[in-house]
């Protein structure tokens, strides 16, 4: 871990000053009962494929060790301290299916990390990879859940960022993806619609000092063959990067933002 985050650091030279300091940790299982997600770890996850470091250095030390140290070489190697800013990053935040849960159990853990009084965590980052959702109850109950999300992240005082927004478009909650071809252009307006909820609603509710930015996932929509969403539409442009009502209805959520 040493030699990773020493390795980023010399290597970006203090040019780089935003970080994602830790990646998808909270898990979608509570062990202990204690109303809380528990961590990512060989237990509740995959350990075939992945490695936990919260296993090896404990739930509280690792997030601590990986902070200390990005702080420390990114001020040896030319930076200053004052613009570092390292993010928590995760998705499902917006998870309207059991009330933010996922979110809550993050903000309880950087309550957690932050209890030695020296471990700083300066931001909240929402991966929002969400699908529309024709089932207009559901599509509610999706819509009220990220306004909840949203309440909740300002709450914590921190810097908050949407870091992999894209849409795909369903039938009903937790339903395969519809493939491009077959999306309406009316349904086309339903997501362009979505789009400028999430984004309106971003500016609304999360204060401007607190404001950091929000990162489009896909340019295009999702080739056929692609890993990511394949054949779905994704993107603000099409395949061919011609606009789509979809970025209409980003640039219209953004516009919003400086109306504000």
């Amino acid at each position: 871990m040493d030699n990773w985050i020493k390795g980023m650091m010399e290597a970006t030279g203090g040019y780089v000053t935003a970080w994602d300091a830790v990646n998808e940790a909270i898990s979608g299982t509570d062990g202990d009962g204690d109303g809380y997600y528990d961590l990512q770890s060989a237990e509740n996850g995959d350990p075939a494929t992945n490695f936990y470091w919260q296993d090896y250095l404990g739930s509280e030390d690792y997030v601590r060790i990986v902070v200390a140290k990005a702080r420390q070489y990114f001020q040896e190697y030319g930076g200053n301290p004052s613009d570092l800013k390292l993010f928590i990053n995760d998705y499902n935040l917006e998870s309207w299916w059991d009330g933010n849960k996922k979110l809550k159990s993050l903000i309880h853990w950087i309550e957690t990390w932050e209890s030695d009084g020296v471990t700083k965590i300066d931001g909240i980052a929402t991966q929002m990879h969400v699908s529309y959702i024709l089932n207009e109850n559901d599509q509610k109950a999706q819509e009220d859940a990220i306004v909840n999300m949203f309440q909740l992240m300002a709450a914590t005082g921190k810097l908050i960022k949407i870091s992999e927004l894209d849409m795909g478009i369903v039938e009903k909650a937790f339903g395969t993806g519809i493939k491009t071809e077959l999306v309406t252009f009316e349904q086309q307006q339903k997501m362009a619609e979505f789009y400028k909820f999430i984004i309106s609603k971003y500016f609304e509710i999360i204060p401007v000092a607190q404001q950091y930015g929000i990162t489009q996932w896909c340019a295009t929509d999702s080739p056929a063959d692609s890993g990511w969403r394949g054949g779905e539409p994704v993107g603000l442009w099409d395949i061919n990067y011609n606009r789509k009502p979809a970025y209409a209805g980003f640039v219209e959520g953004l516009q919003s933002g400086s109306a504000n």
